[in-house]
């Protein structure tokens, strides 16, 4: 087991078993926007982190739950009912996508759950189809679990984070772009955008910060963390956020801090935490977010007697 909560993330190192488990994670991700009765900005489709890997939480089919997730040290895919019943999907080094679905939908009729679930692959550049997908076949189990030592070391930054926050919040796994996130709402309406597709349509109209990590893709081969805010106040592609390492990337719209810079720096926490108020201070100033009214007061902790 790495115990190194900032292990390196080259890109072109865990390459294939980034896009595999990629792949992997739309399956139950697919599932969770089939089950899941609508939320704004897509909350009801998103993943969560776990001990071993990601998890849909439980998800409501008929009068049961149902949950599924994926497990980096199993190396599987796994269903679970409440009504106890259970089914498991192998992953590994010689598992082909095409497998995989094959076995997840063979899993899902073996426990009498019918999903509509389209196997077109969303928000990547290579939209093969599951069901035929036989060039990404590779999960290397140590990777895996590197990448998720490096999501549980940002969690428990995010989760710091959100915590100061009085108002809808949360951190979650996107299976679309592969990213983790806080999204931090005020509870103001924007006006949806409609030259930025379907999913961004339903993404964009609600004042809110987003701010995480990403592990990047074959035309951005490295991870970093980024952070924007919606609606983009004016003058904020100059304002500082909080960390030397991080920038404005116009091609983006959002501010960029490389994972390296992070994880190699004296404390990782704090450069984390720094850039995260830092894109917050922009929300508070150019973008007019009331920090006063936004800011928690936590309870104080209680005496025992």
């Amino acid at each position: 087991m790495n115990h190194d909560a900032w292990p390196a993330l080259p890109y072109e190192a865990w390459m294939p078993t980034k896009k595999t488990l990629h792949l992997c994670a739309q399956m139950i991700g697919k599932a969770r926007l089939a089950l899941s009765p609508p939320q704004p900005e897509w909350l009801h489709a998103c993943l969560y982190l776990d001990g071993r890997g990601f998890t849909t939480a439980a998800m409501p089919y008929g009068t049961d739950n149902v949950s599924m997730g994926i497990d980096v040290y199993d190396s599987a895919i796994w269903i679970r009912v409440s009504d106890g019943r259970k089914a498991t999907v192998p992953l590994g080094t010689d598992r082909c996508v095409a497998d995989i679905w094959s076995g997840f939908r063979d899993a899902l009729a073996g426990l009498g759950l019918v999903l509509d679930i389209w196997e077109k692959p969303q928000e990547v550049t290579d939209t093969t189809l599951f069901s035929q997908n036989r060039h990404d076949c590779t999960i290397v189990a140590g990777d895996a679990q590197r990448f998720c030592r490096v999501l549980a070391s940002i969690n428990s930054v995010l989760q710091e984070f959100r915590s100061r926050f009085f108002g809808r919040s949360g951190v979650q796994f996107w299976w679309g772009g592969f990213d983790f996130a806080v999204l931090l709402f005020t509870g103001k309406h924007e006006e949806a955008p409609d030259d930025r597709g379907y999913i961004m349509h339903y993404d964009l109209d609600a004042e809110h910060m987003n701010a995480g990590f990403w592990p990047g893709d074959d035309n951005t081969p490295y991870p970093a963390f980024y952070g924007y805010l919606v609606p983009r106040p004016d003058g904020c592609e100059n304002a500082p956020v909080g960390s030397e390492h991080a920038g404005w990337v116009e091609a983006m719209g959002e501010w960029v801090m490389p994972y390296e810079a992070v994880r190699t720096s004296g404390d990782p926490r704090q450069t984390i935490l720094a850039f995260l108020d830092g894109v917050y201070g922009v929300a508070t100033t150019l973008g007019g977010w009331d920090a006063k009214a936004f800011t928690y007061k936590k309870p104080p902790p209680t005496r025992r007697k």
